[in-house]
């Protein structure tokens, strides 16, 4: 019988053959990932190369946002991004604010979110930008200051908790509540962090508190380029539209059970404007509320949120004897009142930034009249 050399076992020499298969795909494993880490590490220094070659200012750093304890997330003084600069009080402006007031200047601070911010807009097409420009070409207002103290997201609660630390120390003579946008928002996030928040507030009747998981309290939007480029530019690609974010159902009834519809949201607007109000008095200045425009849109979030909100904080404003600037009037008269906004429906284009900053000017100086020439005929002499 002829014995059978065949045998399942492998031959010597595959032992080594696997053995090295597996030391490759460990070492391929672990070196994807790094490649992958390293070419974001390099897309980052060289986007942020790019960023401060284009759009770089000296004495300041990229990143507009620093974590903050009450708001969750705030501006970062002297810093940059691809499209605005932040002053040396976090303020979006080109130039810095000294904390002293010069003589014979009307400060002016405008709170606000993004509907001040501009985020839209460039920083030098941002309306209080504008305001400010309008102003200075007035006889004695050319020394005039307009800070835009407006962030992204922020609620009438966060606009409050921020004025009570910059009005004191700036000391602005006036002061421009841009209200009633972000309420809705905040309680949306609110509810989705933590179901439920909302009835807890009311009960406890906890006014004024800011939401602190705003977008801009997470880490990679607040510091990384790359992530801004993919968020803001490159997701949009597979939108339809890039303001799609922006386009809800029109809807003919008030939707029922809604964070934005809750009986909070009003109570909270009602007693933080007037604490809002007080506090800005208390400081010295003149409270402006802006009653403000948007684009004539009939989609739910306008008819039964923004736009009820917008009224209430005006009539608040009046009960408390607020200067009223009633810009909404002249922008649903303008025969281009579409051009005016952004798909949001409240947002000013570079058009409506500067009709917008033409309305406040014109009350501005009513408060602020520039003062008389001096009579220098010779019967005076």
């Amino acid at each position: 019988m002829t014995e059978n050399t065949s045998s399942s076992n492998p031959p010597p020499a595959a032992a080594p053959v696997r053995s090295r298969r597996r030391t490759f795909a460990v070492m391929a494993m672990l070196l994807v990932p790094a490649v992958i880490v390293a070419l974001l590490l390099v897309g980052e220094v060289v986007l942020r190369g790019v960023i401060h070659f284009k759009y770089g200012a000296p004495g300041k750093s990229y990143g507009l946002y620093e974590p903050d304890p009450e708001l969750g997330a705030t501006h970062r003084r002297s810093a940059y991004n691809s499209n605005t600069l932040l002053n040396n009080w976090g303020l979006r402006n080109r130039e810095d604010f000294p904390q002293t007031k010069p003589t014979d200047a009307t400060r002016i601070y405008c709170s606000g979110g993004s509907t001040t911010f501009c985020y839209n807009l460039d920083t030098d097409n941002a309306w209080p930008t504008l305001l400010q420009n309008k102003l200075r070409k007035e006889p004695g207002h050319t020394k005039d200051e307009v800070m835009n103290a407006g962030q992204i997201c922020f609620s009438l609660s966060h606009e409050l908790t921020l004025g009570r630390r910059l009005i004191p120390l700036l000391k602005p003579d006036i002061v421009v509540i841009f209200a009633g946008v972000n309420e809705g928002q905040s309680a949306e996030v609110f509810e989705r962090k933590a179901p439920g928040t909302l009835d807890r507030l009311l009960r406890e009747q906890r006014w004024g508190e800011p939401t602190k998981d705003l977008a801009q309290t997470g880490f990679w939007i607040r510091h990384s380029a790359m992530f801004r480029l993919w968020h803001y530019y490159i997701r949009s690609l597979f939108e339809k539209k890039a303001t799609e974010e922006y386009r809800v159902p029109v809807l003919k009834e008030r939707p029922a059970n809604h964070p934005t519809q809750h009986p909070y949201v009003m109570a909270n607007l009602d007693k933080t404007l007037r604490a809002y109000l007080k506090f800005i008095r208390e400081q010295g200045a003149t409270p402006v509320i802006l009653r403000f425009g948007d684009n004539g849109d009939d989609n739910w979030y306008l008819t039964f949120g923004v736009r009820e909100w917008r009224e209430r904080v005006v009539e608040i404003g009046r009960e408390e004897g607020a200067v009223i600037c009633d810009a909404a009037a002249f922008f649903e008269k303008h025969p281009r009142r579409k051009d005016c906004f952004i798909a949001s429906g409240v947002h000013v284009t570079a058009l409506g930034a500067d009709l917008l900053a033409e309305e406040l000017r014109k009350t501005i100086l009513s408060l602020r009249p520039a003062p008389p020439k001096e009579d220098r005929s010779p019967d005076k002499k």
